[in-house]
């Protein structure tokens, strides 16, 4: 039962403080209309830039592919009167999405694939915490293995994650009912998204779903509900990106990739340092850990010489977002050569990192860095990928 309440790696940092106080409301921001492209933080007409000491030699398929990508938790603010839920026409949330998500994460597939990102109304971060503590709560109450030890998964889960869940209750029916309700509310923009984009813009192309964090769990969800069902989304999806949540092995005929040149699969991965596995326990029994610098099924760790090099700002704008979660205006490749991982049952796990500094910040969670890491490596390979595919 050891460290099981981290089912979801981005729940390390407490938000919560004792000035803050929780209200729950019935509404929510406006919705947006995915037709009218405000709505879209990036698309074919609004590219997303590339890291300025970065040389493109990359291939051009946007005549032939499309990125839908879903970014991760940005918004942190539901107390004291806020919504649980992100206005997606408030200009500073959209400042946070490009600084935090956008030129971090979907800039890898910036040149290579038309990128597409909708915002959405996504679940503030403690509220996302406390549905998703919730749901595998539910899960182990109906689990004949787990079921009897129930309490002590509960007061360990609410006791444990770092006081994020202080000003909540399982027991608070309505409550929960209100974070699910929330969190599907996001859910729905995406699908609404996702189903306008198809409509609109996609125009055949085949289409690579890429995700993070809470990104990922609505990524899942659209694979479940709407893309894998139907035959011909299922025909024009060729990879997925499923980053920084445990993803199991569990979708129905679609399965992890294995070798650097697989399509029509899937790749997911969580980083983690300091020998810490949340996954080695009793709750998780096939969650995958792609290696993003090889690429392979295998357990073994790649060569330092086969890492290409981290997107990463100075050594201050780095301080400065893990210590105030400022955003980071500068990013640059830089330090290939420096990071070996192993995956390691459902975790990806850091076993050196040959960057000084970073060690100051040297932590459990490298969940801010599951792209930026291996941004180099992902964009090669998706260019290997994509060109071997095409010249089938």
């Amino acid at each position: 039962m050891k460290n099981f309440y981290f089912l979801l790696t981005i729940f390390i940092i407490s938000s919560c403080s004792s000035t803050k106080y929780l209200i729950s409301y019935s509404g929510y921001p406006k919705s947006p209309d995915y037709k009218y492209k405000k709505n879209w933080v990036s698309s074919s007409k609004k590219e997303v830039p590339l890291p300025k000491n970065y040389i493109n030699s990359s291939s051009d398929f946007k005549s032939k592919v499309d990125v839908f990508y879903i970014y991760p938790t940005v918004y942190y603010s539901g107390y004291n009167g806020n919504l649980w839920n992100s206005d997606t026409e408030d200009l500073d949330h959209i400042k946070r999405v490009n600084a935090l998500a956008i030129k971090n994460q979907a800039s890898v597939f910036s040149g290579i694939a038309n990128v597409y990102a909708p915002l959405y109304r996504q679940l503030f971060y403690d509220g996302l915490v406390y549905h998703n503590s919730n749901e595998l709560l539910n899960k182990i109450a109906f689990d004949p293995k787990l079921k009897n030890n129930f309490s002590s998964y509960k007061d360990e889960l609410y006791s444990s994650l770092y006081n994020s869940l202080k000003l909540f209750s399982y027991e608070n029916n309505k409550l929960r009912s209100f974070a699910k309700e929330s969190y599907d509310l996001a859910y729905s923009d995406l699908k609404r998204a996702f189903l306008k984009y198809v409509e609109l813009e996609n125009q055949e192309k085949k289409i690579i779903l890429a995700a993070h964090s809470q990104g990922t769990l609505h990524a899942i969800r659209l694979l479940k509900e709407v893309i894998l069902p139907n035959k011909e989304l299922r025909e024009k999806l060729i990879l997925s990106y499923l980053v920084g949540m445990p993803v199991e092995n569990n979708f129905k005929d679609y399965f992890p990739c294995k070798n650097p040149d697989d399509m029509n699969c899937f790749m997911s991965w969580n980083t983690f340092g300091n020998n810490f596995n949340p996954y080695n326990n009793e709750l998780y029994d096939d969650v995958i850990a792609t290696n993003p610098v090889t690429f392979s099924s295998d357990d073994k760790p790649n060569l330092i010489t086969e890492h290409k090099g981290i997107l990463m700002p100075s050594f201050f704008q780095f301080f400065k977002y893990n210590i105030f979660k400022l955003p980071i205006n500068n990013l640059k490749i830089k330090k290939e050569n420096s990071i070996v991982v192993e995956s390691e049952k459902g975790s990806l796990q850091v076993k050196k990192i040959a960057i000084p500094w970073i060690k100051i910040f040297e932590k459990e969670s490298f969940h801010s860095a599951d792209y930026n890491f291996f941004w180099l490596n992902i964009r090669e390979n998706l260019n290997y990928r994509l060109s071997n595919y095409f010249d089938e």
